[in-house]
């Protein structure tokens, strides 16, 4: 509900005239940014969602569509194709969370937990990674 508040206040500002098309794209990429920061730094939906790492998260693949869901309001070739796309994605990961959960549970697929993890992405928040660098900073 609050992205769906985001993008109607966008599309107020659009609408009136203070927005334009080149300040759309720039809210889109400032969204992009906003997307690189939740995955390398530090994710507010880690402490919503209670997960420790972005594998484990419901919410991991909503990221296209929520970051070309302005272009909405500037319809075009390249931003339907955006648009429709990031739909596409965000549906597929929908349908298989809802029918294969058990992919996505830290105790049913061990892939997923940090003793096996191959990401470099969450190191602030896997313990093992947490303890090869204190062991090589030991070394050192």
């Amino acid at each position: 509900m609050i992205w769906v508040g985001i993008l109607a206040a966008l599309a107020v500002l659009f609408f009136t005239g203070i927005l334009g098309r080149d300040e759309i794209f720039l809210v889109s990429v400032f969204f992009f940014v906003c997307d690189l920061i939740c995955v390398l730094i530090w994710c507010p939906f880690r402490l919503i969602m209670r997960n420790k790492c972005c594998t484990t998260c419901w919410i991991f693949n909503w990221d296209h569509l929520m970051m070309f869901s302005p272009f909405i309001l500037t319809p075009g070739f390249y931003t339907t194709s955006l648009l429709i796309l990031a739909f596409a994605a965000w549906v597929l990961w929908e349908v298989c969370v809802m029918v294969y959960p058990e992919r996505f549970w830290e105790s049913t697929n061990l892939a997923l937990t940090c003793a096996n993890c191959t990401e470099k992405l969450c190191t602030q928040y896997c313990q093992k990674l947490r303890r090869s660098q204190n062991r090589s900073a030991s070394r050192a």
